[in-house]
């Protein structure tokens, strides 16, 4: 279920795509009994009362007794639950869930420091108290913090106890809907962006539209992007729009993932298509794979994960494609093509361009990595001093600079663009980077990474379901994204 969390009455209007509201009392000023009789008894959707303390993520500046009698007036009004955190006083839980009247009761415990070692013996303790729900919620500082909360959630559902567990903070994020599969009965989401009460929290518009958070169930087939950052990415967008056009149940996640080769483990074992893999994993992640595809072997890169008959195999869809992209524009053959950057993208830029029969060179900031790809694909190479003495037709800007949040910024001065040569900038947000906007100020075709990341996301749909993306849809509603995210901002 969806709950959306209010911090302003004003709010309460704007949950309408939610299931229940939490009403975060904390938060609200000059509270009394009035005040809450009337925000329980005139919303339109079941309430949970909570009333979260300092220490806990909360704001309630008044003594505890305030605080506890606070939440059983929740109660005795007509809350349909009742928050109360674990480390209130004993007696005080007991005493809400005794004269609970007809709330449900979570007892929670929040840390919004770090996921805990003895995360079970928290969960053991909450149980002895008997509540309707147990909720523990702690912050995700690895992207294997959040596996301990999922098995939590998997021991809560074999002892037929209700749970509610997440991850707080961006490695975390993604917690709070695979949490759902999984058997978590609540995840929570603020009524619009900057509205959030907890780092991680998603909006109710992400959770209904792009990830059908409704549509979800034990089933829903894993898949999503593995990198670091993953903050900027726009495929869970088309990946989740493509699923739910054909009505493939299937949800695409961003997983932001500092420990590859641990998360590559945990999630073998669960219900996975296969994964997207960008920065910085495409070389790494080959090591840990059971097949990898002859192309994505001989680019030395993979971008593309598939889930094969229990086994993971490693393929790349960056060479083609980058290469589908670039053929609007321009015939490769014989064309003189400088590549700025050495690591898995240039490589498979490299790759594709000289079968494609162009001139490569491959410049980087440190040439020992620019020598690597020339020596196995027998292009040129150098520093990116030699951009000044390069005479090219087409420039590809394969390195995350310019990328958001650093829109400002490019890989080279705008000086150094060649006039009406052709710029293609593999960074896809934003929508056109500095590089690309200096490009066209000197004349020059460009082509915006949006359009490698739709051909290259369309393959990659097709490895994993068989069948094809409809990519005039997918990439509509990155545009309309984007729109939307203008205009608020």
């Amino acid at each position: 279920m969806l709950a959306a969390v209010i911090t302003k009455l004003k709010d309460i209007q704007k949950a309408e795509g939610a299931d229940l509201i939490e009403l975060r009392l904390d938060y609200i000023k000059n509270l009394n009994n009035k005040k809450l009789k009337s925000m329980i008894k005139h919303s339109k959707k079941p309430v949970i009362a909570t009333c979260r303390k300092n220490g806990e993520g909360g704001f309630f500046n008044g003594s505890e007794a305030k605080r506890i009698e606070i939440l059983k007036n929740a109660a005795n009004i007509g809350a349909d639950c009742v928050d109360i955190e674990c480390s209130s006083d004993k007696k005080s839980i007991k005493s809400i869930i005794k004269n609970k009247k007809n709330a449900h009761i979570i007892v929670s415990y929040h840390n919004c420091k770090e996921t805990p070692i003895n995360i079970k013996n928290i969960y053991n303790n909450i149980k002895k108290l008997n509540p309707d729900l147990i909720k523990i919620v702690t912050n995700a500082n690895s992207v294997t913090d959040n596996f301990g909360i999922f098995d939590l959630i998997k021991t809560a559902n074999n002892e037929k106890r209700k749970i509610i567990a997440f991850c707080m903070g961006s490695y975390g994020e993604f917690s709070r809907i695979l949490g759902i599969i999984f058997g978590s009965r609540i995840t929570y989401a603020s009524v619009k962006e900057g509205k959030e009460s907890a780092p991680g929290q998603l909006t109710i518009d992400e959770l209904n539209n792009i990830y059908r958070i409704k549509k979800i169930n034990k089933n829903t087939k894993i898949t999503g992007l593995i990198g670091n950052p993953v903050e900027h990415s726009w495929s869970h967008i088309m990946h989740n729009a493509a699923f739910d056009k054909l009505d493939i149940n299937a949800v695409y996640f961003k997983f932001k993932v500092d420990k590859l080769k641990e998360f590559i483990d945990y999630f073998r074992g669960l219900n996975t298509l296969g994964f997207s893999v960008t920065i910085p994993h495409k070389i790494e992640v080959m090591e840990f794979l059971d097949r990898i595809d002859n192309k994505a072997k001989e680019i030395g890169a993979v971008n593309t994960i598939v889930a094969e008959h229990g086994k993971l195999a490693g393929y790349n869809t960056d060479c083609d494609g980058a290469v589908k992209a670039l053929n609007q524009k321009a015939r490769l053959k014989n064309k003189n093509v400088v590549v700025l950057g050495a690591g898995g993208s240039s490589r498979a830029l490299a790759y594709g361009l000289m079968e494609n029969n162009a001139n490569v060179t491959v410049l980087n900031r440190t040439i020992k990595k620019a020598k690597s790809i020339a020596d196995d694909f027998g292009c040129s190479y150098g520093s990116l001093k030699n951009l000044k003495k390069a005479d090219y037709d087409i420039l590809v800007n394969t390195t995350s600079v310019g990328m958001y949040p650093n829109a400002n910024s490019s890989p080279i001065p705008a000086a150094l663009i060649k006039k009406n040569s052709i710029v293609f900038d593999i960074v896809f947000n934003p929508y056109k980077t500095k590089l690309l906007r200096d490009a066209e100020k000197r004349g020059c075709a460009v082509i915006p990474g949006i359009e490698m990341l739709v051909n290259g996301n369309a393959m990659q749909f097709s490895l994993w379901t068989g069948k094809k993306m409809p990519e005039q849809l997918a990439k509509n509603k990155v545009m309309n994204y984007l729109k939307n995210a203008s205009h608020q901002n």
